[in-house]
């Protein structure tokens, strides 16, 4: 059951380091990839866009986790598409405009 170790790391993460630190990014992600692994889309997709702004906001785009993020991000998208699962998609905006960049 890695599920609830991942939770709780994530919350400790965000209260003893802040929802902007790195290691609570990077929590986020995994906890994304752990999603996405067992097919929980709609999850892994909210966990991702999260990851992906907390690193805008308080990263910068440049950062190697903002890449690594937006990497398995897109790894995602490119599986739930070619898979026909684009109705399991929120309109987030995060969501919208990767799929218009991988859609290009």
């Amino acid at each position: 059951e890695a599920e609830p170790l991942f939770v709780r790391a994530l919350h400790s993460y965000q209260t003893q380091l802040g929802v902007g630190h790195p290691y609570t990014i990077n929590n986020l992600n995994n906890l994304a990839e752990f999603y996405r692994i067992i097919g929980h889309i709609s999850q892994a997709e909210s966990f991702y866009c999260k990851a992906i702004e907390l690193c805008m906001n308080y990263l910068g785009e440049g950062h190697a986790l903002m890449q690594i993020c937006q990497s398995n991000f897109c790894t995602m998208l490119k599986q739930v598409v070619q898979n026909g699962q684009s109705s399991k998609l929120s309109q987030h905006p995060t969501t919208q405009t990767i799929l218009a960049t991988l859609n290009s």
